[in-house]
C-alpha cells in the first residue's frame, strides 16, 4: 500500500486494533471457563472479531500481524464449544496478541509494525513456519541459484540507501541500481524465467522514478519494495519471518484524513522522520470545562493586555511629573537655593531611579503578556482540533431516520449524504442532532410526493433527498434538500392566519420569500390532522431557534413543484472568536469579525436608490446599503451623509451574500467568549448572544448571518450537478471499508459504505450505486448472500459487484463467481492496485 495512505489510515487502523485485541484476548480468557459458565455466543463472536482482524491487516498488507491472526483462528476453529479451551492455547493467544500490540507502538512511532519473533509465536499456536534453507539449499532452489540471490540482496541495499533523503551523487546510485536491476533481467532471460526478468524490469523503471526525490520517489519506493518481496518469491527464497519488508521513505508523515470521531489524538514519540497520532478517549464533559477555561484564558489575555497599555500610559505621567520636578530645582537653585533644595533634590533622584525601574517593569510585563498570548492560541488551536468530529457522525444516523419515516407514510427516498469528512465543533454536531431529524422529516412528510403522484407530475417514484455539509471558510453551510412539490406560499399564508399566527392583512402585505419563512414559527403547521410525523405545531421552529443559539442562521429556498431547499449557516466552531467593536449612536455592539470583509467611507455620490431599495457602489457592484441601527431594532440614527460628511460603513460578506451596513465608528477589536441570552431573547434573531469586553462592559453580539438573509433579496434557485460514478463499499471492519473508501475516493468515485450485507442492502435501495464492492464473511448477510440477492433483483441485476475477502481457495473463488460475483480480489491484493483495475474494468466510462 501507498506509504502516504498506510499512515493516513493507520490511526483508525490502531485505535481499531486496540480495541478488538482488548476483545479477543477479554474474550479467550472467557473460553477457558466450563461451557455453562460461558456467556451466550462467546465463541461465535470471538471468531468475528478475530476474522475482522485478519481482514483489516491483509487489506493494509500488513503480513506479520495477518499471520499471527490467522494462525489464532486456525487454533480457535479447533476449539469445542462444550470443553475449556488448553491452558497453553490460551497462553500462545495472549503472546500473540501482546506481540501484535507491540507492533502497533512501532508504527505509532513512524516506525514499520513488525512483529518481534513471527517464526517461534507461529511454532506456538501451532503454525510452525517452514525453516529457512541452508545457503547451499537457496542456491539450488531458484532459477538463478546463488547469482540471483545475490542480485537480490543488492537490489534491497540500494533500496535501503536511495530512501534515505541525504544521498551523495543520487544520480549515480539511481544509475548503479538501474544496471544492477537489468543486468537480473537478463540473467533471467538467458535461463528463460519469465517471471524474474519481469518483476527485474518492473524494479529498474521504480528506481528510475527515485532519481527526482521527493513525493514520487516515495511512491516510487513503494513500489520497488513490492516488486523486490515478489522477486523474492519467484525466485524461490524462502525467507525467515519478517526478513523482507516493504520500506517507507524518510519523509515527515501527513496530516491523518481522519481521526476516530469519539477520541482526542496527541502526536505519539518521533520516529524514522514522522508521527503517527496515538489515541485516548476523552471525557466531553471535560473538553467542555477546559474549552471555558481557555475561553477565558484568551479573553484575559485581552484584559491584561489592556491593563500593560495602563501601566505604559503610568509610567508616561510618571515622567511628566520628573520633568516637572527637574524644571522646579533649577529654577529654585538659579533662586539662590534654600533649605528645600537639597531635598528636592533628592525625591528627583529617587524618581528617577523609579521612572527607570518602571520601564524595565513595562518591558518584562510586555514580553511575558506576548509569550502568554502565543502559548494560550496554541492551546486553543489545540483544544479547537481536539473538539472536531467528522460531520459523518450527525449524517450518517438519518439513513435510520430516512427509511422509518419513508417506511410509515408509504413512500419512496433516496437519500444521499455529502460533506461527511468535513470536521465541525462537537458541540455543533451534538446540537444539529435534533434539527436535523426535523428537517429530514419535514422533508419526507411534506416536501416529497406519494410515488402515484410524483408519477403522474412525470417524476421518478423515489424521491430524493440530500443532506451534505459544505465548508465555508470559517463557517459551514448544512444543506437539506428535496425534489418534491416545493413550498405554497398561498397555502402557508392561509395557514398562519388560521392558526391565529397574523391577520389576513398582515398576510397579504408578505413577499412569497417571507411567508415561506413563516414555516419556522413555533406552532406553525400545514397539517389538520396530528399524526406521529406531523401536526403538532413542534419542529422547524426548533431548527431556527438552534441556529441563533448556534451564531448562525437557516433559511429556506423552494421552486414550485420541482423541490425546497432548507440552509443552515454555522460556524465551524464554538470557540472563542475575533470581534469587530462598532458604535451605532451611543451603543456598541460586537460583529464576528470573519464575516466584516472591509470597513470603509462612502461618499454621498456612492449612495442611491435602485427600485426602491438603496444600494451603494463598490468596486463596479450595487450592494445593499442599509443603517446598521434600524436593522437591530435601535432608533434611527442619522446618517452621516445626511449632513454632508463622510459615511462609515461595514462590509459583511457571506458566501455569496454581501451588505454594506453604516456605522458611526469602529471602537476596536479584541477576542470575545459568546454567552448565550438564555430563552427570554430567543426571538430576538439579530443577536448571537453578548461579551464581557476586556474593560467589564457587556456587549451584546450581533448575528451576522441573520443580518445578511434579512437584507437579501428573494432566494435563487438552486442548479443540479453532475457526479462520477458512485460505489458502494461493505465490510463489517472499519479499517478495511475507510482503506477502501480511501482508495477510490483518492481515484475520484464518490462513496458510500456499509457495515454487513443487510445494510448494504438497505443503502441499495436508498442510493443509486452504479458498483459494490463487498466483503465475503459478514454478520447477518455475507457477501455471497449479497450477491445473490442484488443479481436476483430485477432492478439491480446489472450492477456490478466484486467480492473482497481473505479466502482465495479454488472452491471460494468458484462459489463467489457462481453466486454472481463480477469480480473477485483477494484482500492482499487491493493494495496491489487491483481493486482500481477491476473497478475501471467494470465502469470503463468513468476511466
Amino acid at each position: 500500500m501507498d506509504p502516504q495512505l498506510l499512515r493516513s489510515i493507520w490511526p483508525v487502523f490502531a485505535a481499531e486494533t486496540r480495541e478488538q485485541i482488548q476483545a479477543i484476548g477479554s474474550k479467550v480468557l472467557g473460553l477457558e471457563q466450563p461451557a455453562a459458565a460461558r456467556e451466550p455466543d462467546l465463541l461465535p463472536s470471538l471468531k468475528r472479531v478475530v476474522h475482522s482482524l485478519k481482514g483489516s491487516a491483509a487489506s493494509l498488507g500488513l503480513d506479520d500481524i495477518e499471520r499471527i491472526v490467522h494462525a489464532i483462528e486456525d487454533g480457535l476453529s479447533h476449539v469445542s464449544v462444550d470443553e475449556p479451551i488448553s491452558r497453553g492455547s490460551v497462553e500462545a493467544m495472549l503472546r500473540g496478541l501482546s506481540a501484535i500490540e507491540n507492533a502497533l507502538n512501532r508504527g505509532d512511532a513512524g516506525e514499520q509494525p513488525v512483529v518481534d519473533g513471527v517464526a517461534a509465536l507461529l511454532k506456538a499456536l501451532g503454525h510452525e513456519a517452514p525453516a529457512a534453507p541452508t545457503s547451499d539449499e537457496a542456491a539450488s532452489s531458484g532459477p538463478l541459484g546463488e547469482d540471483g540471490l545475490k542480485a537480490l540482496t543488492a537490489l534491497e541495499a540500494a533500496l535501503s540507501r536511495l530512501v534515505s533523503p541525504k544521498v551523495e551523487d543520487r544520480a549515480g546510485a539511481v544509475r548503479a541500481a538501474v544496471d544492477q536491476a537489468h543486468a537480473l533481467r537478463h540473467s533471467a532471460e538467458s535461463v528463460q524465467a519469465e517471471q524474474v526478468a519481469a518483476l527485474a524490469e518492473a524494479a529498474a523503471l521504480g528506481f528510475t522514478r527515485m532519481e527526482e526525490g521527493g513525493d514520487a520517489a516515495g511512491q516510487a519506493a513503494s513500489e520497488v519494495a513490492g516488486a523486490l518481496v515478489d522477486l523474492r518469491m519467484a525466485l524461490g527464497v524462502v525467507e525467515d519471518a519478517g526478513a523482507v519488508r516493504e520500506v517507507v521513505p524518510e519523509k515527515p508523515a501527513p496530516a491523518p484524513a481522519a481521526k476516530p470521531a469519539a477520541r482526542a489524538t496527541a502526536a505519539a514519540p518521533e520516529g524514522r522522520g514522522g508521527t503517527v497520532d496515538r489515541a485516548v478517549r476523552v471525557s466531553v464533559k471535560t473538553l467542555d470545562s477546559l474549552a471555558l477555561q481557555v475561553e477565558h484564558l484568551v479573553s484575559g489575555r485581552s484584559q491584561q493586555g489592556r491593563r500593560s497599555e495602563g501601566f505604559r500610559t503610568l509610567t508616561d505621567q510618571a515622567h511628566e511629573v520628573l520633568l516637572h520636578l527637574e524644571r522646579a530645582a533649577s529654577q529654585l537653585a538659579m533662586a539662590g537655593g534654600g533649605p528645600a533644595l537639597e531635598p528636592l533634590r533628592t525625591g528627583v533622584g529617587l524618581m528617577r531611579t523609579m521612572q527607570k525601574r518602571l520601564l524595565e517593569q513595562a518591558k518584562e510585563a510586555h514580553r511575558d503578556g506576548e509569550q502568554q498570548s502565543l502559548v494560550a492560541q496554541v492551546i486553543r488551536d489545540d483544544l479547537r482540533d481536539l473538539r472536531m468530529v467528522p460531520a459523518s457522525q450527525v449524517l450518517e444516523p438519518l439513513r435510520r431516520t430516512v427509511r422509518e419515516t419513508a417506511s410509515r407514510l408509504g413512500k419512496e427516498v433516496a437519500l444521499e449524504l455529502g460533506g461527511t469528512d468535513v470536521r465541525l465543533d462537537r458541540r455543533i454536531v451534538d446540537a444539529l442532532k435534533d434539527p436535523l431529524v426535523h428537517l429530514v422529516r419535514n422533508a419526507i412528510d411534506h416536501g416529497l410526493e406519494m410515488p402515484e403522484a410524483r408519477k403522474a407530475a412525470g417524476k421518478a417514484e423515489t424521491g430524493r433527498l440530500v443532506v451534505r455539509v459544505e465548508a465555508r471558510g470559517t463557517r459551514i453551510g448544512v444543506i437539506v434538500e428535496d425534489d418534491g412539490a416545493g413550498l405554497d406560499p398561498v397555502r402557508v399564508r392561509a395557514t398562519a392566519v388560521r392558526r391565529g399566527l397574523m391577520n389576513q392583512e398582515a398576510a397579504d402585505k408578505l413577499s412569497d420569500a417571507q411567508a415561506a419563512r413563516l414555516i419556522f414559527q413555533p406552532g406553525f403547521s400545514t397539517r389538520e390532522e396530528v399524526t406521529s410525523t406531523s401536526g403538532r405545531g413542534v419542529g422547524l421552529d426548533v431548527v431556527l431557534a438552534t441556529a441563533q443559539r448556534l451564531q448562525g442562521s437557516a433559511d429556506v429556498e423552494y421552486t414550485p413543484g420541482k423541490g425546497t431547499r432548507f440552509i443552515v449557516d454555522l460556524p465551524l466552531t464554538l470557540a472563542a472568536a475575533l470581534g469587530l467593536l462598532v458604535r451605532t449612536g451611543t451603543t456598541v455592539t460586537a460583529i464576528p469579525s470573519d464575516t466584516v470583509k472591509r470597513v470603509l467611507r462612502l461618499d454621498a455620490d456612492d449612495v442611491g436608490t435602485v427600485a426602491g431599495r438603496v444600494v451603494a457602489r463598490l468596486d463596479g457592484e450595487q450592494l445593499t446599503f442599509l443603517s446598521l441601527s434600524e436593522a437591530i431594532g435601535l432608533p434611527r440614527m442619522p446618517l452621516a451623509l445626511e449632513s454632508g460628511r463622510r459615511q462609515t460603513a461595514v462590509l459583511l460578506s457571506l458566501g455569496d451574500d454581501r451588505v454594506l451596513y453604516a456605522i458611526d465608528e469602529v471602537v476596536g477589536q479584541q477576542e470575545l467568549v459568546v454567552r448565550s441570552l438564555g430563552k427570554h431573547l430567543r426571538e430576538v434573531t439579530h443577536l448571537a448572544g453578548a461579551a464581557v469586553l476586556d474593560d467589564g462592559r457587556v456587549v451584546p453580539v450581533l448575528n451576522a448571518p441573520e443580518l445578511l438573509r434579512a437584507a437579501k433579496p428573494d432566494t435563487r434557485a438552486a442548479a443540479g450537478e453532475s457526479k462520477m460514478p458512485r460505489i458502494l463499499v461493505c465490510d463489517d471492519s472499519l479499517t478495511t471499508r475507510f482503506a477502501m473508501k480511501s482508495l477510490l475516493e483518492i481515484a475520484g468515485y464518490p462513496v458510500v459504505t456499509a457495515s454487513d450485507g443487510e445494510e448494504a442492502w438497505q443503502v441499495l435501495e436508498r442510493v443509486h450505486c452504479h458498483l459494490v464492492v463487498s466483503d465475503w464473511q459478514m454478520p447477518r448477510l455475507d457477501g455471497v448472500g449479497l450477491a445473490r440477492r442484488i443479481k436476483g433483483h430485477p432492478m439491480f441485476r446489472r450492477t456490478p459487484i466484486i467480492l473482497v475477502t481473505s479466502l482465495d481457495s479454488n472452491e471460494d473463488r468458484a462459489a463467489g463467481l457462481e453466486a454472481g460475483a463480477d469480480g473477485y480480489l483477494v484482500k492482499r491484493e487491493v493494495e496491489r492496485g487491483k481493486l482500481l483495475e477491476l473497478v475501471r474494468q467494470l465502469l470503463p466510462g468513468s476511466a
